[in-house]
């Protein structure tokens, strides 16, 4: 799949590693399934053990069972009193539990997409084995899972004490809230998620630890800023037009629920919707395949230009006569002469 840096398509060589290579999307698939099963049982054991933590009583169950909104609202009120403590520290533990399990998966299942991915656009300079750079790729996904809610918390931040202000009839502090602080942490949680997505690129291509794959993602950034614009852009264009034709698709078989039991139609819109994400997943492998191939042209040195030489010119015969004898002339082994 190399060819020669400039007449190299990053586009067209992330989808072409997802053709010479189907079980990378099996293997993508995997990981992030498993974690998303993994996730909902360490969710839903949160919700029992909480739920089991609620103190009840007969009355409780006696007042619920009437059905009657003013008398749930009150017994709702009685059994959740003294359990909001309980219930952050569950949650904390649980988002904690969550983030270093994404992390350990993401780094593994990373890896093993990272080491195929750049066998197939590198060459021959990448076809020997890499290493897994498990460490690394575990630090740069700890960072930023740990800078990923340090952005959600300042934007909830911002949205809640915009709120306060204007509540208290302070509309230039409620607009700097929603306008700098909300706008701040879009834009900043943005781009570093996105710079910490592709640093493990280059830990793994280069087997190099975390800050050192930091530091040469923003170089890279620095020289092919246009052409990662470029790339990023068309394949989020390709996204929302995924996005939209699958978000019509899975909403299609609402149209036959009056044929159908709710049941059925259920679940063929979670089917649809795994289609979607498998999709979706293909996408993001597709992009990792393009910025290893742009990396992999970054790298290659620039072809010095050939200097042209200049167009030879030509040589004027001499215009002086011929100087020959009058008397005599040379013809062989004696001399003649015009009287013989």
């Amino acid at each position: 799949m190399s060819q020669p840096g400039y007449s190299r398509s990053p586009l067209q060589e992330g989808f072409a590693a997802l053709r010479e290579e189907p079980l990378l999307l099996v293997a993508e698939l995997t990981w992030r399934w498993c974690f998303a099963i993994a996730a909902w049982l360490i969710v839903l054991l949160a919700a029992a053990l909480f739920l089991d933590s609620l103190n009840v009583t007969a009355l409780d169950r006696l007042l619920l069972s009437t059905m009657q909104p003013a008398f749930a609202g009150s017994v709702l009120t009685h059994i959740l009193s003294g359990a909001l403590l309980r219930y952050l520290w569950i949650k904390f533990f649980v988002l904690l539990g969550l983030t270093v399990l994404w992390a350990f998966a993401a780094a593994v299942g990373r890896a093993a997409s990272l080491r195929s991915v750049i066998s197939l656009t590198g060459g021959d300079d990448h076809d020997e084995e890499v290493g897994w750079q498990f460490r690394p790729m575990l630090q740069l996904h700890l960072l930023r899972a740990l800078w990923t809610w340090i952005a959600i918390g300042c934007f909830a931040a911002s949205l809640l004490l915009g709120i306060a202000m204007q509540a208290q009839q302070r509309p230039a502090r409620a607009a700097f809230f929603y306008v700098f602080g909300v706008a701040f942490s879009l834009i900043f949680g943005v781009m570093l998620n996105w710079i910490f997505g592709l640093a493990p690129l280059f830990c793994v291509r280069n087997q190099i630890g975390a800050r050192d794959a930091v530091s040469q993602t923003l170089d890279f950034c620095a020289r092919q800023g246009g052409r990662l614009f470029g790339l990023s852009l068309g394949f989020l264009a390709l996204r929302m037009a995924w996005a939209g034709a699958m978000f019509l698709l899975v909403l299609a078989p609402t149209s036959i629920g009056n044929r159908l039991a709710v049941g059925w139609v259920l679940m063929m819109m979670s089917l649809l919707f795994l289609v979607y994400l498998a999709g979706a997943d293909a996408l993001i492998l597709a992009r990792l395949g393009a910025y290893a191939a742009l990396a992999d042209i970054d790298a290659q040195p620039e072809p010095e230009p050939i200097p042209e030489l200049p167009e030879p010119t030509p040589t004027p015969l001499p215009s002086a006569p011929l100087d020959l004898p009058s008397d005599n002339w040379d013809a062989g082994p004696h001399q003649l002469s015009p009287s013989s």
